[in-house]
């Protein structure tokens, strides 16, 4: 019976119903709290992998247009259009870098889509192309290959992805 005499104190007492009611909306308030965050925190991750998804895809593309630059416009031999063509492939090359540094000041060092020595080795490969072109060298087949062969390794880099 000690714990009947209890209750009925505690039913009667003011103070307590208004703490307890007070203690509910509280325990009610912090609840939602969590869950609109829980809900937020949500969003902004399938935001984040969108953003990194569309990033990805359009330096694919930025990449493969460079790509197809190489292999159907420029010839083995130094033509009128080669120096065009080679700017055309440095905007694409040029694009997918912003893209990247884009991506990486809004996702962190650690979403980097490319490292940044892929970019560093097209743009080696395009200076050493137009240093052969200045010079009017019959032959460019050589760095065309080599320039080829790291636009494809950034394709597969980004297919990765």
């Amino acid at each position: 019976m000690v714990y009947g005499n209890n209750r009925n104190r505690m039913r009667g007492n003011p103070d307590l119903l208004l703490q307890r009611r007070v203690l509910l909306i509280i325990c009610i308030v912090l609840l939602g709290t969590a869950a609109a965050l829980g809900f937020a925190a949500i969003r902004n991750g399938a935001y984040r992998n969108r953003a990194e998804e569309q990033f990805a895809q359009r330096m694919y593309t930025a990449a493969n247009d460079a790509l197809y630059q190489v292999e159907h416009s420029l010839t083995g031999a130094v033509t009128s259009s080669t120096a065009s063509t080679l700017a055309r492939i440095r905007q694409y090359v040029y694009y997918a870098e912003q893209l990247n540094k884009i991506n990486i000041s809004l996702s962190g060092e650690a979403n980097r889509l490319v490292p940044d020595a892929y970019f560093a080795n097209l743009y080696s490969d395009l200076d050493s192309f137009e240093a052969v072109v200045q010079q009017s060298t019959t032959s460019t087949r050589d760095i065309q290959h080599q320039l080829h062969d790291h636009l494809s390794l950034l394709l597969a880099v980004l297919n990765g992805v």
